[in-house]
């Protein structure tokens, strides 16, 4: 009984937080009580044992062991504070997640992510599914954030109790409308660690609770729901389920599956995409000036185009290039092309500069020949003149 009431007490000792220091899982945790007395005179020292022990003297007693049990507990939390801007059809578009082991024993975690009705934000309404499959892998740690050439692995391998590893959502985005709103959710399924290598789902406790089923590993590990198993309290190494219910309003995903009860061997945390209009925007305007200085558009007149690159987004433009063809029954103004106010050559002449008039478009590379980001909440002005035919 008093073995029973210890154990207990070191399980609810240990679910109080990760700030504990935990007993390693399978570790031997035994003692020997020592009683000294005096008996008809003689001074008698005697030790314990789990069954009695009536002979006195050092040496003859046994300990009362047992042996600390795995326990399970861990947790999913979005590092996406807000939503993730995106554009419509957009590839490779990521949501980030940290999954921290707050257990006892290095523990192996088969991962995957969901679509779910509700978004993280209560601000806004999911409204639209990224394109299937989406695929999860975990950080590598050779270099921050998601890595195509590095960050490969599909589940977490070997993560010590205490410890933290990035884990992303990697997806495309399907022809949507600015505003959209996809919420996305990343779900853990404890695992066997050990040893190197996708450990076996753990889908059961030896206290009655299980796991849900679930496809994991982006989509190549099919794990069963779980089978309740109950054991009688003993002395031998339990798995014991201790992760905590989720208290976020995205708890529960589409399918109905409550992902963040507590004590079912997974945990799990949403973020959520925005599609944002397209980054780059271009204003044309155009002036007429006739060969009288009025602004009649008659055989002769001047078409003054100006074209403003104006750029939005939260990422730099690569490879922006701006091409407009000549309009039909004009003909372009030589040396009238100019960027930023600065007159471009009507030849292909880079270095020189990157504009060049094709003989039916006008052309200008802000990206240099592919060797400049243009960068946010710029404006760029490209100007030239047509003659009315």
């Amino acid at each position: 009984m008093h073995e029973f009431l210890f154990r207990t007490l070191l399980v609810l000792i240990l679910s109080l937080g990760s700030s504990q220091i935990f007993a390693a899982a399978g570790d031997v945790i035994d003692n020997i009580a020592i009683v000294n007395y005096i008996y008809q005179g003689v001074p008698l020292t005697q030790e314990s044992s789990p069954f009695g022990n009536p002979q006195p003297g050092i040496g003859n007693g046994a300990s009362t062991s047992f042996i600390e049990d795995r326990l399970i507990n861990f947790s999913i939390a979005s590092n996406d504070a807000t939503l993730v801007p995106v554009t419509s059809a957009q590839t490779a578009t990521v949501l980030t997640f940290t999954v921290t082991n707050n257990g006892n024993a290095t523990q192996d975690f088969l991962l995957t992510a969901v679509n779910t009705a509700t978004s993280p934000f209560a601000s806004t309404i999911d409204n639209f599914d990224p394109l299937s499959p989406m695929r999860v892998f975990v950080e590598d740690g050779t270099t921050s954030g998601y890595q195509l050439a590095e960050d490969k692995l599909t589940f977490i391998d070997e993560l010590s109790a205490g410890a933290s590893v990035m884990v992303y959502i990697v997806t495309d985005m399907p022809v949507v409308l600015p505003g959209d709103v996809a919420a996305v959710s990343l779900i853990a399924q404890i695992a066997s660690g050990g040893a190197v290598g996708e450990g076996l789902a753990i889908t059961n406790d030896d206290n009655g609770n299980i796991s849900p089923a679930g496809i994991y590993g982006n989509g190549a590990t099919s794990v069963t729901v779980g089978v309740a198993t109950t054991l009688p309290n003993s002395a031998a190494m339990e798995t014991v389920f201790n992760d905590p219910a989720g208290l976020n309003i995205e708890d529960v995903d589409s399918t109905g599956l409550a992902q963040d009860i507590a004590s079912n061997g997974q945990a799990s945390d949403s973020a959520a995409f925005q599609v944002q209009g397209s980054p780059v925007e271009l204003i044309k305007s155009f002036t007429v000036i006739d060969s009288s200085g009025g602004s009649d558009p008659r055989p002769g007149s001047t078409l003054h185009y100006q074209i403003n690159v104006v750029i939005g987004g939260a990422s730099n433009i690569n490879n922006l290039i701006i091409t407009d063809q000549i309009p039909a029954n004009t003909t372009f103004t030589p040396a009238s092309l100019s960027l930023n106010g600065v007159v471009q050559t009507d030849a292909s002449d880079a270095p020189i500069d990157y504009s060049e008039f094709n003989g039916s478009n006008i052309v200008v590379d802000l990206s240099q020949g592919g060797t400049v980001s243009v960068v946010p909440a710029t404006t760029n002005l490209i100007v030239f003149d047509v003659t009315i035919n």
